[in-house]
Order: structure tokens, then C-alpha cells, then sequence
């Protein structure tokens, strides 16, 4: 965590021995081992509070692709989007187009076999 060893340690205890005195040592090191919980406690606090915050946003865009589905928007958006196609498309005179071509080509043939039965 912070990267003390050993002779860091010992330094750091010798001043702290000096400057509190070995008879008020035992109430700073309670005092600061509570002080470092209470940061660790609020560290992890702060930390579940950020993941609600995250949870909370999936779950509100999840409701809301729900609440459309709910309402067939979705599926209205696509029909709709289909009937512009089929205007664009304009089926029936493409039908009406084909049709018109079938009558020509049975046009051409009949005259083909017509006069392959003249010629005969």
C-alpha cells in the first residue's frame, strides 16, 4: 500500500516515540488506526456509491427501451418506414410494368409461331 519496510518503520516509530512519549503512544496509535478506518470506510462507501450510480443508469436506459417496447414504438417506426419504402417502390406500377412486358413477349411469340405455321 504505502511501500514501508522495515527501516522505514523503525525510523518512523523512534520519532513518533520521541515526540508523543512512550506514555501517550498507545492512545496515538488508537487514535490514528481509527483515523485510517474511518478513510477506509468512506473510501468503500464512496465506492458502492459510484457503482449504485452506474447501476442506476443501466437500469433507467433499460426502462426506457422497455417503456418503448411497451408502446410498439418500435414497431410503429418500422411499419411506417416500410410504407415509405413501398410509396418510394410504388409496387403497383411496377407490377402494372411487368404485366405490360408478359403481353409483349407473348405478343412476339404468338406472331413467331403464326408465321412458322404460314411457312408451313
Amino acid at each position: 500500500m504505502l511501500d514501508i519496510g522495515f527501516p522505514e518503520f523503525l525510523l518512523i516509530s523512534f520519532v513518533l516515540l520521541i515526540v508523543v512519549g512512550p506514555k501517550d503512544l498507545p492512545k496515538v496509535l488508537r487514535s490514528i488506526t481509527s483515523f485510517v478506518r474511518k478513510i477506509k470506510s468512506m473510501a468503500s462507501q464512496f465506492h458502492s456509491g459510484i457503482d449504485d450510480l452506474a447501476n442506476e443508469a443501466e437500469i433507467s436506459d433499460l426502462r426506457k427501451e422497455v417503456n418503448k417496447i411497451d408502446k410498439k414504438s418500435l414497431i410503429n417506426d418500422h411499419v411506417s418506414e416500410i410504407k415509405e419504402l413501398e410509396d418510394d417502390v410504388n409496387i403497383k406500377s411496377i407490377k402494372n410494368n411487368v404485366d405490360d412486358i408478359k403481353n409483349v413477349n407473348n405478343a412476339k411469340t404468338d406472331k413467331k409461331s403464326n408465321s412458322k405455321i404460314k411457312n408451313l
